[in-house]
């Protein structure tokens, strides 16, 4: 499987889980939900856009390789 095809059912699957966080953060607003997100939610918000982000950019530099190969 190719890094382009897992990073776009990466980016389908962030959508699909920051959907849900939406609706699960409006209906849980107590002091565990506050401390979850500080604590989980909030880096994953940063992690997964980079980690995409870069995955793509090792996609290019894959493609680049190989084609520089033949």
């Amino acid at each position: 499987m190719s890094l382009n095809i897992t990073s776009s059912q990466l980016q389908t699957a962030w959508q699909h889980l920051r959907n849900q966080w939406q609706k699960t953060a409006e209906a849980w607003n107590d002091s565990v939900r506050w401390q979850f997100e500080r604590e989980f939610w909030q880096p994953l918000e940063s992690q997964i856009p980079r980690t995409i982000q870069e995955m793509e950019r090792l996609g290019q530099v894959i493609a680049q390789a190989r084609q520089n190969v033949k």
